[in-house]
Protein backbone atom coordinates (compact mmCIF):
# COMPACT_ATOMS: atom_id res chain seq x y z
CA UNK A 1 0.00 0.00 0.00
CA UNK A 2 3.02 2.47 0.69
CA UNK A 3 3.74 4.64 3.44
CA UNK A 4 1.03 6.43 5.10
CA UNK A 5 1.44 10.46 5.76
CA UNK A 6 0.08 12.42 9.04
CA UNK A 7 -1.48 15.69 7.81
CA UNK A 8 -1.32 19.01 9.83
CA UNK A 9 -4.21 19.15 12.65
CA UNK A 10 -5.96 22.62 12.94
CA UNK A 11 -6.24 22.61 16.74
CA UNK A 12 -9.83 23.33 18.14
CA UNK A 13 -11.13 20.27 15.74
CA UNK A 14 -12.29 17.47 17.68
CA UNK A 15 -13.52 13.76 15.99
CA UNK A 16 -17.02 13.16 16.40
CA UNK A 17 -16.47 9.54 15.27
CA UNK A 18 -15.10 7.47 18.21
CA UNK A 19 -14.44 4.46 15.35
CA UNK A 20 -12.53 6.42 13.17
CA UNK A 21 -8.60 5.58 12.53
CA UNK A 22 -7.79 8.81 10.21
CA UNK A 23 -8.35 9.77 6.50
CA UNK A 24 -7.29 6.97 4.04
CA UNK A 25 -4.19 8.07 2.43
CA UNK A 26 -1.06 6.42 0.75
CA UNK A 27 2.11 8.32 0.43
CA UNK A 28 -0.04 11.46 0.54
CA UNK A 29 -2.66 10.67 -1.83
CA UNK A 30 -6.02 10.48 -0.52
CA UNK A 31 -9.00 7.57 -1.53
CA UNK A 32 -12.07 6.59 -1.23
CA UNK A 33 -12.87 3.78 1.07
CA UNK A 34 -15.61 1.96 -0.94
CA UNK A 35 -15.02 2.83 -5.09
CA UNK A 36 -11.45 3.55 -5.80
CA UNK A 37 -12.21 3.50 -9.62
CA UNK A 38 -11.24 7.02 -10.82
CA UNK A 39 -11.78 7.75 -14.63
CA UNK A 40 -8.65 7.81 -16.95
CA UNK A 41 -8.10 8.98 -20.52
CA UNK A 42 -8.98 5.56 -21.94
CA UNK A 43 -12.89 5.80 -20.00
CA UNK A 44 -13.10 9.63 -20.95
CA UNK A 45 -12.46 8.94 -24.57
CA UNK A 46 -15.40 5.85 -24.63
CA UNK A 47 -17.93 7.77 -23.10
CA UNK A 48 -17.15 10.67 -25.32
CA UNK A 49 -17.71 8.74 -28.14
CA UNK A 50 -20.08 6.23 -27.45
CA UNK A 51 -23.51 7.02 -28.23
CA UNK A 52 -26.07 8.90 -25.98
CA UNK A 53 -29.79 8.48 -26.02
CA UNK A 54 -30.63 11.78 -24.77
CA UNK A 55 -28.59 13.77 -27.46
CA UNK A 56 -31.92 14.73 -29.35
CA UNK A 57 -33.07 15.99 -26.36
CA UNK A 58 -30.36 17.92 -25.15
CA UNK A 59 -30.40 19.70 -28.63
CA UNK A 60 -33.94 20.35 -28.91
CA UNK A 61 -35.48 20.92 -25.84
CA UNK A 62 -34.35 24.35 -23.88
CA UNK A 63 -33.38 24.32 -20.29
CA UNK A 64 -34.74 28.12 -19.16
CA UNK A 65 -35.10 27.98 -15.23
CA UNK A 66 -36.88 30.72 -13.13
CA UNK A 67 -34.59 33.16 -12.05
CA UNK A 68 -34.95 35.38 -9.14
CA UNK A 69 -32.58 37.81 -9.20
CA UNK A 70 -31.31 39.69 -6.23
CA UNK A 71 -29.62 42.86 -6.10
CA UNK A 72 -29.85 42.74 -2.24
CA UNK A 73 -29.80 40.56 0.58
CA UNK A 74 -32.57 42.70 3.03
CA UNK A 75 -35.09 40.22 2.19
CA UNK A 76 -33.38 37.45 3.59
CA UNK A 77 -34.64 37.45 7.21
CA UNK A 78 -33.52 34.84 10.08
CA UNK A 79 -32.54 30.93 9.08
CA UNK A 80 -32.63 31.52 5.07
CA UNK A 81 -31.33 29.14 2.18
CA UNK A 82 -30.89 30.66 -1.66
CA UNK A 83 -29.79 28.38 -4.66
CA UNK A 84 -27.58 30.32 -6.70
CA UNK A 85 -26.83 27.19 -9.02
CA UNK A 86 -24.96 23.92 -9.15
CA UNK A 87 -23.67 23.37 -5.76
CA UNK A 88 -23.37 26.85 -4.67
CA UNK A 89 -25.49 28.29 -1.82
CA UNK A 90 -25.95 31.04 0.43
CA UNK A 91 -26.83 30.42 3.75
CA UNK A 92 -27.85 32.11 6.96
CA UNK A 93 -28.29 30.09 10.23
CA UNK A 94 -27.90 31.28 13.80
CA UNK A 95 -27.20 34.93 12.99
CA UNK A 96 -24.30 34.21 10.90
CA UNK A 97 -23.42 33.76 7.38
CA UNK A 98 -22.02 31.31 4.99
CA UNK A 99 -21.42 30.37 1.27
CA UNK A 100 -20.72 27.00 0.10
CA UNK A 101 -18.86 26.19 -3.37
CA UNK A 102 -19.55 29.78 -4.91
CA UNK A 103 -18.67 29.84 -8.49
CA UNK A 104 -20.33 33.37 -10.11
CA UNK A 105 -19.98 32.53 -13.65
CA UNK A 106 -18.14 29.82 -16.42
CA UNK A 107 -15.58 27.92 -15.57
CA UNK A 108 -12.20 26.52 -18.12
CA UNK A 109 -14.05 24.93 -20.94
CA UNK A 110 -17.43 24.58 -19.56
CA UNK A 111 -19.79 27.49 -20.10
CA UNK A 112 -22.30 28.69 -17.30
CA UNK A 113 -26.17 27.49 -18.87
CA UNK A 114 -27.84 28.97 -15.99
CA UNK A 115 -27.59 32.62 -14.73
CA UNK A 116 -26.46 33.24 -11.71
CA UNK A 117 -29.27 35.05 -9.80
CA UNK A 118 -27.49 37.66 -7.90
CA UNK A 119 -25.05 40.35 -7.74
CA UNK A 120 -21.87 38.92 -6.90
CA UNK A 121 -21.16 42.22 -4.48
CA UNK A 122 -24.13 41.77 -2.42
CA UNK A 123 -22.43 38.86 -0.63
CA UNK A 124 -21.29 40.66 2.30
CA UNK A 125 -20.62 40.24 6.03
CA UNK A 126 -20.11 36.76 5.17
CA UNK A 127 -19.19 34.68 8.41
CA UNK A 128 -17.73 31.18 6.71
CA UNK A 129 -16.59 29.83 3.25
CA UNK A 130 -17.31 26.40 3.22
CA UNK A 131 -15.65 24.72 -0.17
CA UNK A 132 -16.43 20.90 -0.09
CA UNK A 133 -13.44 19.95 -3.27
CA UNK A 134 -10.84 21.27 -5.22
CA UNK A 135 -12.73 21.03 -9.01
CA UNK A 136 -13.21 23.63 -10.65
CA UNK A 137 -17.18 23.54 -11.06
CA UNK A 138 -16.56 23.61 -7.09
CA UNK A 139 -13.68 25.72 -6.55
CA UNK A 140 -13.48 28.62 -8.53
CA UNK A 141 -10.55 31.39 -8.19
CA UNK A 142 -12.24 34.72 -9.27
CA UNK A 143 -15.23 33.82 -7.35
CA UNK A 144 -13.54 33.02 -3.83
CA UNK A 145 -11.08 35.81 -4.72
CA UNK A 146 -13.76 38.39 -5.07
CA UNK A 147 -15.47 36.78 -1.77
CA UNK A 148 -12.05 37.42 0.14
CA UNK A 149 -12.38 40.99 -1.03
CA UNK A 150 -15.29 41.54 -0.23
CA UNK A 151 -15.36 39.95 3.60
CA UNK A 152 -11.93 40.18 4.87
CA UNK A 153 -13.15 38.92 7.92
CA UNK A 154 -14.20 35.40 6.69
CA UNK A 155 -12.97 32.23 7.93
CA UNK A 156 -12.95 29.23 5.05
CA UNK A 157 -13.61 25.38 6.30
CA UNK A 158 -12.74 22.75 3.70
CA UNK A 159 -10.89 19.52 3.49
CA UNK A 160 -6.89 18.59 4.06
CA UNK A 161 -4.90 19.98 1.09
CA UNK A 162 -7.80 22.81 0.40
CA UNK A 163 -7.15 25.73 2.15
CA UNK A 164 -3.24 25.89 1.19
CA UNK A 165 -4.31 26.38 -2.45
CA UNK A 166 -6.87 29.04 -1.41
CA UNK A 167 -4.23 30.61 0.94
CA UNK A 168 -1.65 30.89 -2.04
CA UNK A 169 -4.55 32.88 -4.10
CA UNK A 170 -5.54 34.95 -0.82
CA UNK A 171 -2.98 35.22 1.47
CA UNK A 172 -4.24 36.08 5.52
CA UNK A 173 -7.38 34.01 5.05
CA UNK A 174 -8.08 32.57 8.02
CA UNK A 175 -8.30 28.47 7.26
CA UNK A 176 -9.67 25.52 9.09
CA UNK A 177 -8.27 22.34 6.64
CA UNK A 178 -10.40 19.31 8.54
CA UNK A 179 -10.09 15.38 8.12
CA UNK A 180 -13.27 13.32 7.65
CA UNK A 181 -15.47 13.70 10.62
CA UNK A 182 -14.01 16.56 12.41
CA UNK A 183 -15.44 18.99 13.69
CA UNK A 184 -15.12 22.91 14.37
CA UNK A 185 -17.17 24.94 16.76
CA UNK A 186 -17.94 28.80 17.41
CA UNK A 187 -20.31 29.20 20.08
CA UNK A 188 -23.73 28.13 18.78
CA UNK A 189 -22.46 26.94 15.55
CA UNK A 190 -20.79 23.77 14.70
CA UNK A 191 -19.14 22.67 11.29
CA UNK A 192 -18.34 18.74 10.33
CA UNK A 193 -16.19 17.59 7.32
CA UNK A 194 -17.48 14.53 6.56
CA UNK A 195 -16.88 11.49 4.15
CA UNK A 196 -17.92 11.88 0.18
CA UNK A 197 -17.37 9.04 -2.35
CA UNK A 198 -15.68 11.41 -5.00
CA UNK A 199 -11.85 12.37 -5.87
CA UNK A 200 -9.72 15.73 -6.83
CA UNK A 201 -7.70 17.18 -9.20
CA UNK A 202 -7.05 20.39 -10.99
CA UNK A 203 -3.94 20.01 -12.22
CA UNK A 204 -1.94 17.18 -14.04
CA UNK A 205 -0.60 15.72 -11.33
CA UNK A 206 -2.23 16.54 -8.41
CA UNK A 207 -4.90 13.98 -8.46
CA UNK A 208 -5.72 13.14 -4.31
CA UNK A 209 -3.78 15.46 -3.06
CA UNK A 210 -6.39 17.35 -1.20
CA UNK A 211 -9.49 16.00 0.80
CA UNK A 212 -12.84 15.86 -1.01
CA UNK A 213 -15.97 15.61 1.45
CA UNK A 214 -19.14 16.95 2.47
CA UNK A 215 -20.44 19.17 5.07
CA UNK A 216 -23.12 18.93 8.56
CA UNK A 217 -23.73 22.49 9.31
CA UNK A 218 -25.34 22.91 12.88
CA UNK A 219 -26.98 26.14 14.62
CA UNK A 220 -29.94 27.36 15.97
CA UNK A 221 -31.56 24.28 16.43
CA UNK A 222 -31.43 23.33 12.84
CA UNK A 223 -29.09 20.55 11.06
CA UNK A 224 -28.44 20.61 7.53
CA UNK A 225 -26.45 18.22 5.82
CA UNK A 226 -24.65 19.34 2.00
CA UNK A 227 -23.78 16.45 0.09
CA UNK A 228 -20.38 17.52 -1.56
CA UNK A 229 -19.95 16.18 -4.90
CA UNK A 230 -20.49 11.90 -4.18
CA UNK A 231 -21.33 9.20 -5.51
CA UNK A 232 -23.97 6.70 -3.60
CA UNK A 233 -21.66 5.03 -1.09
CA UNK A 234 -21.86 3.51 2.62
CA UNK A 235 -21.29 6.94 4.50
CA UNK A 236 -24.64 7.99 4.35
CA UNK A 237 -25.80 5.13 6.80
CA UNK A 238 -22.94 6.10 8.94
CA UNK A 239 -24.85 9.56 9.34
CA UNK A 240 -27.97 9.00 11.84
CA UNK A 241 -25.51 7.13 14.65
CA UNK A 242 -23.52 10.92 14.81
CA UNK A 243 -26.54 13.10 14.01
CA UNK A 244 -30.07 11.64 14.90
CA UNK A 245 -32.16 14.53 13.73
CA UNK A 246 -31.21 15.94 10.11
CA UNK A 247 -33.81 18.78 8.93
CA UNK A 248 -32.09 19.57 5.56
CA UNK A 249 -30.30 17.29 3.14
CA UNK A 250 -28.65 18.83 0.73
CA UNK A 251 -27.96 16.19 -2.07
CA UNK A 252 -26.48 16.11 -6.16
CA UNK A 253 -28.45 15.18 -8.69
CA UNK A 254 -27.04 15.83 -11.80
CA UNK A 255 -24.28 14.89 -13.96
CA UNK A 256 -25.09 10.86 -13.41
CA UNK A 257 -25.40 9.46 -17.03
CA UNK A 258 -23.89 7.41 -18.44
CA UNK A 259 -24.35 5.96 -14.95
CA UNK A 260 -20.89 2.68 -15.96
CA UNK A 261 -18.61 6.32 -15.74
CA UNK A 262 -20.84 8.12 -13.49
CA UNK A 263 -21.73 6.06 -10.82
CA UNK A 264 -18.64 6.12 -8.60
CA UNK A 265 -19.24 9.76 -8.30
CA UNK A 266 -21.96 10.99 -9.12
CA UNK A 267 -25.19 10.42 -7.28
CA UNK A 268 -28.13 10.14 -9.30
CA UNK A 269 -31.38 11.14 -9.13
CA UNK A 270 -32.86 7.68 -7.45
CA UNK A 271 -29.81 7.21 -5.22
CA UNK A 272 -29.82 10.98 -4.25
CA UNK A 273 -33.44 10.20 -2.64
CA UNK A 274 -32.33 6.32 -1.06
CA UNK A 275 -29.24 8.59 0.60
CA UNK A 276 -31.76 11.11 2.12
CA UNK A 277 -34.24 8.39 3.59
CA UNK A 278 -30.43 6.20 4.92
CA UNK A 279 -29.58 9.30 6.14
CA UNK A 280 -33.34 9.92 8.07
CA UNK A 281 -33.36 13.86 6.91
CA UNK A 282 -36.68 15.36 6.92
CA UNK A 283 -36.34 17.17 3.91
CA UNK A 284 -34.21 16.98 1.03
CA UNK A 285 -32.83 19.31 -1.46
CA UNK A 286 -31.88 19.15 -4.84
CA UNK A 287 -27.88 20.76 -5.90
CA UNK A 288 -25.72 20.13 -8.45
CA UNK A 289 -27.93 20.31 -11.97
CA UNK A 290 -29.22 22.96 -14.42
CA UNK A 291 -26.21 25.15 -14.26
CA UNK A 292 -23.17 23.41 -16.22
CA UNK A 293 -23.14 20.48 -19.18
CA UNK A 294 -20.96 17.55 -17.26
CA UNK A 295 -22.45 14.52 -18.41
CA UNK A 296 -25.07 12.96 -21.17
CA UNK A 297 -28.40 13.95 -19.83
CA UNK A 298 -30.27 16.87 -20.94
CA UNK A 299 -29.88 19.67 -18.15
CA UNK A 300 -33.69 19.72 -17.52
CA UNK A 301 -33.72 15.67 -16.88
CA UNK A 302 -32.54 15.57 -13.30
CA UNK A 303 -35.21 17.66 -11.55
CA UNK A 304 -38.15 16.50 -13.33
CA UNK A 305 -36.89 12.38 -12.25
CA UNK A 306 -36.08 13.71 -8.88
CA UNK A 307 -39.51 15.16 -8.32
CA UNK A 308 -41.47 12.23 -10.00
CA UNK A 309 -39.60 9.89 -7.87
CA UNK A 310 -39.63 11.95 -4.11
CA UNK A 311 -43.98 11.67 -5.26
CA UNK A 312 -43.74 8.06 -5.64
CA UNK A 313 -41.75 7.32 -2.51
CA UNK A 314 -43.53 10.11 -1.07
CA UNK A 315 -40.19 11.78 0.43
CA UNK A 316 -40.89 15.75 1.58
CA UNK A 317 -38.61 17.40 -0.74
CA UNK A 318 -38.08 21.57 -1.61
CA UNK A 319 -37.22 22.54 -5.14
CA UNK A 320 -35.61 25.99 -5.02
CA UNK A 321 -35.73 28.17 -7.80
CA UNK A 322 -33.11 29.59 -8.49
CA UNK A 323 -32.39 33.29 -5.92
CA UNK A 324 -35.45 32.10 -3.87
CA UNK A 325 -35.02 32.53 -0.54
CA UNK A 326 -36.47 29.40 1.41
CA UNK A 327 -37.30 29.93 5.03
CA UNK A 328 -35.46 27.24 7.40
CA UNK A 329 -36.75 25.73 10.54
CA UNK A 330 -36.44 22.91 12.78
CA UNK A 331 -38.22 20.00 11.74
CA UNK A 332 -40.62 17.51 13.81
Amino acid sequence: MGERITFRRNEGLRCVNPRWRGNPNVNGRFFNRQHRWRPGMGSVLKWRFSPNPQRREKRMVKWNPKVNYLTSLDRVVGNSLIWLGHNSFFLQLGGKRFMIDPVYGSIPFVKRRSQFPANPSIFRNIDYLLVSHDHFDHLDKPSVEMLVKDNPQMKLFCGLGTGELIKGWCPGLETIEAGWYEQYVDGDLRLTFLPAQHWSKRGVSDGGLRLWGAFMIQADGITIYNSGDTGYAAHFRELPELFPHIDYCMVGIGAYKPRWFMKPNHISPYDALTASEEMHARVTVPMHYGTFDLSDEPLFDPPHVFAAEARKRNIPVIIPELGEIVKLQRLR
